[in-house]
């Protein structure tokens, strides 16, 4: 079954490859050709990691590589998952676990699992989190269907009182506006999980994290490769994201986070700065830029570091106006009121369930 392969993803031999690659079916009849690296951080999580690893391993897609990294977890997750991995002999042998010499945090720990997957396509399992038995086979058929280079499933937060209703992704097509209403900031879930990547979208176009950004890691990285790629969706569940681990990065803010929110935000306006010649995003990625220092104040963090981290300096009357208000220029509550009129302006009041 022939299919679109997008340009800048693959050389021609590349292309030869796939096209001349006898197609394998699934149990369940779909396509399955490709080789899926599943890539997990493990850091303290013994509550959930066993549940997270069954669900993993028993997934119907067959050619998966496992990679955990043990970012130097304090307690038995490690032990823990390797007794479930000796249940499932054959995906134990498809798994590998990489060990961190320190705790290096969330971000060196997706880098160290990007840097060492060998996978055709890869996808991002937080430790806390699992998955349904088909989710990978879903995400991996619709990516060979479509073309796409991402491909966006549905997903359900699990909470102490069971699961929500699901959430679908957003079905924005114009991927352009897509990425627009990314770089807004809080408009779409910028989360990493609950999709597959072709690989070559990072090696190919050099997309890596930052060092040091541990919060707000996934908005770093998912804008960066969105300008790259095209992007699928499907509304079959492919995630259920945990919200039972109260200890979970996502769960706490802190200086430290403040600050890897706006090396997160410099990493980005860094990229488009360089790759956005024609200044076809500068708008939207202002208007998160201005977001960020929303959030310095809400947090009473020191404008003088944030701008030192942010190196932010903003384009046209209105980007100006914006962020000497959320400088402090006039009470909060107006700066906070401005900046939603105008984004929604920009938007058109754009709406997306899929946020986390």
């Amino acid at each position: 079954m022939p299919f679109y392969l997008p340009k800048g993803c693959f050389s021609g031999d590349e292309r030869a490859s796939f096209a001349t690659r006898k197609d394998t079916f699934n149990k369940h009849g779909g396509l399955q050709e490709m080789k899926v690296s599943v890539l997990v951080p493990v850091y303290g999580v013994e509550r959930y990691i066993g549940r997270c690893a069954e669900s993993l391993f028993g997934q119907t897609y067959e050619d998966i590589e496992y990679v955990f990294v043990d970012d130097c977890t304090p307690d038995r997750s490690i032990d823990i998952l390797q007794s479930v991995a000796r249940r499932y002999p054959q995906r134990g042998a498809q798994m590998k676990i990489i060990r961190h010499a320190e705790n290096r945090g969330i971000g060196a720990a997706r880098q160290t699992l990007i840097d060492n997957c060998t996978g055709d396509c890869l996808t991002f399992v937080d430790s806390d989190d699992y998955l349904p038995p088909r989710a990978v086979e879903l995400l991996a058929d619709e990516l060979a269907r479509s073309g796409a280079d991402i491909v966006d499933g549905a997903w359900q937060r699990v909470t102490a009182k069971g699961l929500t209703a699901a959430t679908e992704p957003c079905r924005e097509a114009d991927e352009r506006r897509y990425l627009a209403l990314l770089l807004c900031q809080n408009i779409v879930s910028n989360r990493l999980w609950g999709r597959l990547y072709r690989r070559a979208l990072f090696t190919r176009n050099g997309v890596s994290l930052a060092p040091g950004v541990d919060y707000c890691e996934d908005y770093s990285l998912i804008t960066r490769l969105m300008f790259h790629a095209r992007r699928a969706t499907i509304g079959d569940i492919v995630y259920y994201y945990s919200d039972e681990n109260a200890s979970s990065y996502t769960h706490t803010v802190s200086a430290k986070h403040i600050r890897s929110m706006l090396k997160a935000n410099r990493a980005v306006l860094d990229f488009f700065t360089a790759n956005d010649i024609e200044g076809r995003y500068l708008t939207p990625l202002q208007f998160g830029l201005v977001n960020a220092l929303r959030v310095v104040r809400t947090n009473s963090f020191s404008l003088s570091e944030a701008d030192r981290l942010l190196g932010y300096r903003p384009r046209g009357p209105l980007f100006r106006l914006l962020a000497a208000m959320m400088r402090g220029k006039c009470p909060f509550r107006l700066a906070e009121t401005a900046y939603l009129a105008a984004r929604k302006l920009y938007t058109g009041g754009t709406v997306c369930g899929d946020h986390v």
